[in-house]
């Protein structure tokens, strides 16, 4: 009997017919069944007359496995497999765990410190390996990626492979926004037919980001589109998604993102803002595996026009997480107390050196964004956007992957590293209105550590009225920027002030005096 690992993919591999079109005559599924639980789960076609089904079975034991098909040689095909239990690094897949934080699905803590890198997985090939290097050799364990290409500033190379069977009609190799409205005429592309390779080449990078032990935020729809593929309407959006959800669905590392700037496509008229509820239902209905799952917008400042009144309804039971871009921190505790859901910043602006107000942030706006999202209890997403010149063929780590050349990504390294030391599985944010309210400020899972960060305030004498009566801690100065740590002379306790060396992005850590 076959066995599979807990939490890793099955796969029944069949074959059948080739004639017609077999992503939409053929209608393959298969039940699932361990002791009293059945699971349906659709299955897909990989070319060359290979059928699949996988599925990742979250019980251990013994599993019976019978397809139900349209096509006779694919119908009633029956197997059993043994699921054993996970072993070594196989934590299983990222549930939402306490309401506003995260955990593995066998209880082990995970904190998720995101980066962005859209479209690696569609470079060259040695931008390809430098991605996977650089993830390697930093604490990033959840990146944002697009399942589509893309189209945009910086980024309008032809990817080698489309998803779809067909040429682009029209391609330029200089931006253009006026490209996003794909007229029907002008799409070169069956979008019911897929190319298996195209998909096959995205697998591969999912297994080898899981070797990391990265996440894969998915991001399943994007405005960034020069090829029809934002404009597909409903019928092929599903037909998409159920083909997707079928290939994927059996990586452990895998959550759904509906959309980047879901908003922004409904503003240049590629998808309606009507219609993303009838698609997160859809994900959540088709995803035998429950994965996380959410939806990113962009969140303008009140003095701004922007899509501020396009919030969407992170209430929604389909949704398990709040996904936001925007640099407002203060709301982050705000937002997990309203929706009792943890909050994802997933673009608080990038580190970098181009034109635009989101990709011009400094290393050290990029490292202190991350501080005061995490110690409000939040989660923090990087990105990095430096270039060369214009018109240059430099990997931009935002768009392509490749390398980092900023200097925030060291000192995330630092916090990532400080937060584990000190045990803090997960932030409990203090509450600091009043005269703290400049100050982040969260405690550890445990109880034991307390972590304060003041940013580029230099106060030379503090008191941390916040913390509680009765309590005495020793501290430690943490140099975010230089990536140092010293010790404070003395107790701290919530009445006694305090002395410290005037200095930007600095915070203090205290521990609970035993």
């Amino acid at each position: 009997m076959k066995t599979v690992e807990q939490w890793r993919p099955y796969e029944l591999t069949l074959t059948g017919p080739t004639e017609g079109n077999p992503f939409t005559d053929v209608d393959l599924q298969a039940e699932f069944s361990h002791q009293e639980r059945t699971i349906t789960v659709h299955g897909f076609y990989d070319g060359n007359g290979q059928y699949k089904v996988r599925y990742m079975p979250q019980m251990v034991g013994t599993w019976q496995v019978r397809t139900i098909a349209n096509v006779a040689e694919l119908d009633n095909q029956t197997d059993t497999f043994e699921c054993v239990a996970a072993a070594g690094d196989n934590h299983g897949p990222v549930v939402v765990q306490g309401k506003t934080h995260f955990a593995y699905a066998d209880g082990t803590p995970y904190m998720p410190f995101g980066t962005t890198a859209y479209a690696w997985a569609f470079q060259k090939k040695e931008w390809q390996e430098q991605t996977i290097q650089t993830l390697k050799e930093n604490k990033f364990n959840k990146i944002r990626m697009t399942v589509f290409p893309k189209y945009y500033n910086y980024n309008t190379t032809q990817p080698a492979l489309y998803p779809y069977a067909g040429q682009p009609k029209k391609v330029s190799d200089t931006f253009d926004i006026d490209s996003w409205n794909v007229k029907p005429e002008d799409i070169g592309f069956d979008f019911s037919r897929f190319i298996p390779e195209y998909f096959q080449a995205l697998e591969k990078h999912l297994q080898e980001l899981d070797d990391l032990g990265v996440q894969a935020d998915l991001i399943l729809f994007h405005p960034y589109d020069s090829w029809g593929f934002a404009r597909m309407g409903e019928k092929f959006n599903k037909l998409y998604l159920r083909y997707v959800i079928a290939r994927f669905a059996s990586l452990k590392n895998v959550w759904w993102s509906l959309a980047n700037e879901y908003d922004l496509m409904a503003l240049v008229g590629q998808i309606p803002l009507t219609a993303w509820d009838g698609i997160g239902q859809f994900v959540y209905q088709e995803d035998p595996s429950a994965h996380l799952l959410s939806i990113h917008n962009f969140y303008d400042p009140p003095q701004h026009k922007g899509t501020r009144n396009n919030w969407y309804d992170y209430s929604k039971p389909w949704i398990t997480h709040v996904s936001v871009q925007t640099d407002n921190l203060y709301f982050v505790p705000q937002w997990a107390a309203d929706y009792q859901k943890p909050v994802v910043i997933d673009e608080c602006r990038y580190e970098g050196n181009i034109e635009f107000g989101w990709g011009d942030n400094s290393a050290e706006g990029m490292m202190d964004s991350f501080y005061r999202i995490v110690l409000r209890g939040g989660y923090a997403t990087h990105g990095e956007t430096y270039i060369d010149r214009p018109n240059t063929t430099q990997s931009i780590w935002w768009a392509h992957g490749g390398v980092l050349r900023g200097q925030s990504y060291l000192r995330i390294n630092f916090f990532k590293q400080l937060l584990d030391d000190n045990h803090f599985d997960y932030v409990k944010p203090m509450a600091t209105e009043g005269p703290h309210w400049e100050l982040a400020v969260g405690e550890s899972a445990d109880e034991q550590h307390v972590l304060a960060y003041l940013g580029d305030n230099q106060p030379e004498f503090e008191i941390f009225d916040f913390l509680l009566a009765g309590k005495e801690y020793t501290a430690q100065l943490v140099d975010a920027w230089h990536m140092t740590i010293k010790t404070l002379p003395g107790i701290i306790d919530s009445g006694t002030m305090f002395k410290l060396p005037r200095g930007k992005y600095q915070a203090v850590l205290l521990t609970l005096k035993k």
